[in-house]
């Protein structure tokens, strides 16, 4: 199931970029016309058929790296990892000023769980263009997985305020907080996430984990200890021996009694 949900994130970002992608200014129109038509069969969810018409625009146009972008974005929706990767190194090289490609590169180095590699993608991203929210978004989730929540934490405020509007980044600063134990601090994030985002099921999970956390913990009153019934005192040894010396006086009066009664015949 996470696999499903993580192509399909994959697929609706890409798409999302594909859309609003612009071709150079140099493009071939003939190029162009492809690449409008693969736009057009990626928008059906016909991926293969859409590369079709990216690899025919690429033919004409082989120096358009906004080209090699879109097809990046493609292979990367149809979990091609690989072609994704030589493709965005491709518009990297052909536009190495614009941090469009090192952030598609690094996104898919990130799938490839090679964080280090990614971030290294990512810093060079935000170094030509510090505005691009993208960039802090993404850098940020790098971090997170290196574990360095401060620097991950940093990265998403940058964004937020940028464009405060995006519950993801949000959820994700929660998490960083949740990972250094700040629950306080993670608390407003995650109300503010499902605030913009209602009904959301994992951020909702994730609020109720935090607000038990916080939750004041009820120390339950041991009972009372029973108290020990009393036994009765025990009696000294003078007692003991004035009670045995009066009982064997009383015998000793019985027996002289009853001796007399017996002398007297009665």
């Amino acid at each position: 199931m996470n696999n499903s949900k993580n192509l399909f994130t994959r697929l609706a970002v890409g798409l999302l970029i594909l859309g609003t992608t612009t071709f150079t200014q140099g493009a071939s129109p003939e190029a162009a016309a492809h690449a409008n038509k693969g736009k057009d069969l990626a928008a059906a969810g016909k991926f293969d058929e859409a590369v079709v018409e990216y690899n025919k625009a690429i033919e004409i146009s082989p120096k358009d790296e906004v080209l090699y972008r879109n097809r990046g974005l493609l292979y990367r929706s149809s979990n091609k990892l690989p072609e994704a990767l030589a493709d965005f190194a491709k518009a990297i090289e052909l536009a190495p000023k614009s941090e469009l490609g090192y952030i598609e590169r690094g996104q898919i180095l990130m799938l490839q769980n090679q964080y280090d590699a990614a971030l290294a993608d990512y810093n060079k991203a935000l170094e030509i263009n510090p505005n691009n929210v993208t960039g802090y978004d993404r850098r940020g989730f790098a971090f997170y997985k290196l574990a360095k929540y401060d620097d991950a934490i940093r990265d998403y405020s940058s964004s937020i305020e940028k464009k405060a509007d995006n519950p993801i980044i949000y959820s994700r600063r929660a998490d960083a907080y949740v990972a250094k134990n700040e629950f306080d601090k993670a608390l407003p994030d995650l109300e503010t996430a499902l605030k913009l985002k209602p009904g959301d099921f994992d951020m909702s999970q994730r609020l109720q984990f935090v607000q038990a956390k916080l939750a004041p913990k009820v120390v339950a009153t041991p009972p009372p200890t029973p108290k020990p019934t009393p036994e009765p005192p025990l009696l000294s040894v003078q007692m003991m021996i004035g009670i045995g010396a009066a009982a064997l006086i009383i015998i000793v009066i019985l027996i002289i009694v009853i001796s007399r009664k017996r002398s007297r015949g009665y």
